[in-house]
């Protein structure tokens, strides 16, 4: 799945839902938040089944990428799945 981000980001998967922008700092930069697009990522690794349940929302901070010569804070809101 290759989509905008994907090109941008190096991240396949994975789509922008918000930026915000950046600090008053000069080293702060926009502070990007991203969600799962990928319906394949609810199966499980193991079985291959597709999860219906869901166990938790949990938010991940990637390595900070340089974006437009600028430093770029991500957000990674991600599910995490129950395989019955």
């Amino acid at each position: 799945m290759v989509n905008d981000t994907t090109l941008l980001l190096g991240l396949d998967g994975v789509a922008v839902t918000k930026v915000v922008a950046a600090g008053q700092g000069a080293q702060d930069g926009p502070v990007v938040h991203l969600a799962t697009a990928d319906e394949r990522a609810r199966c499980c690794p193991q079985c291959g089944v597709a999860a219906v349940r869901m166990k938790e929302w949990m938010i991940t901070r990637p390595r900070d990428l340089p974006v437009g010569g600028r430093r770029c804070a991500l957000r990674w809101r991600k599910r995490r799945w129950c395989c019955d």
